[in-house]
């Protein structure tokens, strides 16, 4: 066809009705699929999405379910262009439409990352445990389902769950991160800090790995190494608050607490609120005897809601050292609510010294360490001049010293 004869062509297309075009058996282009085939037009369609146009691809759907209202893909395709444009109650009604007509796992997996965003996490589950029943040897429908369980806080089962895409795929570099903060979180660091330097080498430079890293060390009382693998984090997120408290607190173990809250700054400035670098700051300030500091960010804590029972402890310490009794004796009652407290616990109220105690019984019960101990059983005998009987309960090392008390 000569450049006449194709100037022909075009003006007779221009004028032909664009159904009566389409309908009158006009030669498809390579790039222009049959619209009587839902399958080309569906492809066509997946094309456009993995390229970002996202309306030409809508538009190939559109023909794909006028030429096959049932057509699976493509349903699932639209629940796919709906959830890339957070339009997710559309979503979520398209891939359930295309679950009806086939309940395939990635089409199950679409629904529950879908649900996800909504926040529908108990559905979510459901979706990704019915994928996983469906394609039981995939690795990343197991590693979806974990995530799942962490944000529903079912952190045992969570770990499972990656533990089993670790069997699917041993060198999976979210599973191994994700495990080995788990196992850390439960006290298995060991095992954790075994997880975590497989996932370090399986992806290097990996930010969460790292952290992940430097408080597993941390508590494995291994503070060089957590400093070191937290500023790695550090260089490669540094907008991540809980990395430079990390760093801060394993520079305060390591007696560095003048750098301790440079970094404690930095993580403030990032997360004014946190109520953990906070009392991270308290206690660096304590040890460099920086108290009218402590005092100034124990009563702005205070005032903002974000004091607990570590703010209340480590204030206290610091009044009574400056000599503030009647300011640090009321904060140090907050010692029993600590978690590091082995203080017992009994449904009997804790008596405060206002009710008389004459012929009651009264149990003392140490919950600090020997020296305190040693030093407050010298009260003991004034409570017995009240007229209580006194059962006085402390460490063992101590009960052949103290059991001459009168």
């Amino acid at each position: 066809m000569n450049r006449r004869e194709r100037r022909a062509a075009a003006r007779t297309s221009q004028k032909a009705p664009i159904g009566e075009g389409l309908t009158a058996g006009r030669s498809q282009t390579a790039n222009e699929p049959d619209v009587s085939n839902p399958l080309a037009l569906y492809e066509a369609g997946l094309a456009h999405m993995q390229a970002g146009r996202q309306l030409e691809a809508q538009l190939c759907c559109r023909q794909a379910l006028a030429a096959d209202a049932d057509h699976a893909d493509t349903l699932h395709l639209m629940g796919l262009l709906s959830l890339h444009a957070k339009q997710y109650d559309h979503a979520v009604e398209w891939i359930a439409r295309a679950i009806r007509q086939d309940p395939r796992p990635e089409y199950l997996a679409s629904l529950g990352t879908t649900l996800q965003q909504q926040e529908r996490y108990v559905e979510a589950l459901k979706a990704f445990d019915k994928a996983v029943q469906l394609r039981p040897d995939d690795a990343e429908l197991w590693r979806q389902l974990g995530d799942i369980l962490v944000q529903l806080a079912r952190f045992d089962q969570a770990l499972l769950s990656y533990q089993h895409v670790l069997t699917l795929d041993p060198d999976h570099p979210d599973a191994l991160y994700k495990s080995g903060a788990l196992l850390n979180q439960f006290g298995r660091h060991a095992e954790a800090i075994a997880q975590l330097d497989l996932g370090d080498k399986v992806l290097p430079n990996h930010a969460p790995t790292l952290q992940a890293r430097a408080r597993t060390l941390y508590n494995l009382k291994r503070f060089e190494e957590s400093l070191a693998e937290g500023k790695r984090a550090y260089q490669l997120d540094p907008g991540n608050a809980d990395t430079c408290n990390n760093i801060g607190a394993a520079l305060r173990l390591l007696g560095r607490d003048q750098e301790a809250l440079g970094w404690f700054d930095k993580a403030l400035d990032l997360r004014p609120d946190s109520t953990e670098t906070l009392n991270n700051k308290i206690i660096s300030l304590y040890c460099l005897h920086r108290f009218d500091e402590i005092f100034v960010l124990h009563d702005r804590m205070k005032s903002l809601g974000l004091n607990n029972a570590s703010t209340e402890w480590n204030a206290s310490l610091a009044y009574l050292l400056t000599g503030n009794l009647e300011a640090g004796w009321p904060g140090h009652e907050a010692r029993l609510q600590l978690p590091s407290s082995f203080y017992p616990k009994f449904p009997e109220p804790i008596w405060l010294g206002e009710q008389g105690i004459e012929g009651k019984t009264i149990l003392i019960a140490a919950d600090e360490g020997l020296g305190d101990t040693i030093q407050f059983v010298r009260y003991v005998p004034r409570l017995a001049k009240r007229g209580a009987r006194v059962v006085l309960a402390v460490q063992p090392p101590l009960q052949r010293l103290l059991s001459g008390s009168r």
